[in-house]
């Protein structure tokens, strides 16, 4: 008896709690990016209902500081990527969210990842997005939460989270770096101002039915139906691994040389097993991609640690 209910609180494989986010400022963390910019320090946001801002937290989750996005309306902010290219460091900031799928039209937001080391005390900033992207989906409105990035080949990853299969779209990345617009009405923006873009998603395919979750019956996520829905996803910054958070599970994906996103997502992946958390919404692959970070919604929301090497060796 004594070893059943060691086993039963035992961590799940290669998890860890790395803290806690207790600031009431973060009550309902809805996405999570690791800095690509300042050391131990991850980006977060809330769902709706909050103002445009985000907010930077060290690796044990104490909050840092306060970056207001100037210009911008938070509908129903879902998620955040991080990544550096051309030597800049950036965070995609996804307004993607539908519960009730009646959005004519969705928003994404690009901004120069602050560099903490230049705050000197300072606790609040603000920052302008270097561009604005309003897009649509070709077959109408879609509930998604999951926005990831792309480097290499310029694009922006998203997948939707309610319908019977996740559908997997794309966008293009557009070139801040080199100023490369597409639109002779940006060309004409003023050098200060945020650049606008409207574009239409790609589908690229539903994806295999993640291996959620169904045989797990005490969840209320399996018998409300939200099992295997995908609520945040990642890319490692080389390109070969993504993540996929369901509110039960994540699922981790790799390959050994950059290939076909919808075939590795419809490849059977290594599934990660989770403690019990409340609305798990938020993951991010480390600076060295070797481990992910995860945490939730709802305080205090426990920001949670896998190391990956476990999952590596099961290939």
């Amino acid at each position: 008896m004594l070893a059943l209910s060691a086993s039963a609180c035992a961590m799940p494989l290669g998890l860890t709690q790395a803290g806690t986010i207790v600031s009431s400022d973060i009550d309902e963390a809805s996405g999570l990016a690791i800095s690509r910019l300042n050391d131990k320090v991850l980006w977060v946001h809330n769902d709706s209902g909050d103002s445009a801002r985000l907010f930077a937290i060290d690796s044990s989750g104490k909050q840092l500081a306060t970056v207001n996005v100037e210009g911008v309306k938070s509908i129903d902010w879902e998620d955040i990527a991080s990544f550096t290219y051309h030597n800049q460091s950036y965070l995609l900031i996804a307004d993607i969210g539908d519960n009730q799928t009646q959005r004519s039209q969705y928003q994404l937001h690009l901004i120069k990842e602050p560099d903490l080391s230049q705050l000197h005390g300072n606790k609040l900033l603000s920052v302008k997005p270097s561009w604005s992207m309003t897009f649509t989906y070709g077959d109408g409105a879609h509930d998604s939460e999951s926005v990831a990035v792309d480097v290499a080949k310029q694009k922006i990853l998203l997948l939707t989270k309610r319908d019977k299969l996740p559908i997997l779209y794309e966008l293009p990345l557009i070139d801040p770096a080199l100023g490369q617009t597409e639109s002779n009405s940006a060309n004409n923006l003023a050098a200060n101002s945020t650049k606008q873009f409207n574009r239409q998603a790609k589908k690229l395919g539903e994806i295999a039915p993640l291996p959620s979750a169904m045989l797990d019956y005490t969840s209320i996520y399996t018998w409300i139906g939200f099992a295997g829905k995908p609520t945040a996803m990642d890319i490692s910054a080389d390109g070969l691994s993504a993540v996929v958070l369901t509110y039960t599970h994540a699922f981790y994906f790799t390959q050994t040389e950059p290939g076909d996103w919808l075939t590795l997502f419809s490849s059977p992946p290594q599934q990660i097993n989770l403690p019990s958390i409340r609305q798990a919404e938020a993951v991010s692959f480390s600076q060295d991609g070797r481990s992910i970070y995860i945490t939730s919604e709802n305080l205090p929301a426990p920001l949670y640690k896998v190391d990956l090497k476990a999952y590596r060796t099961q290939f």
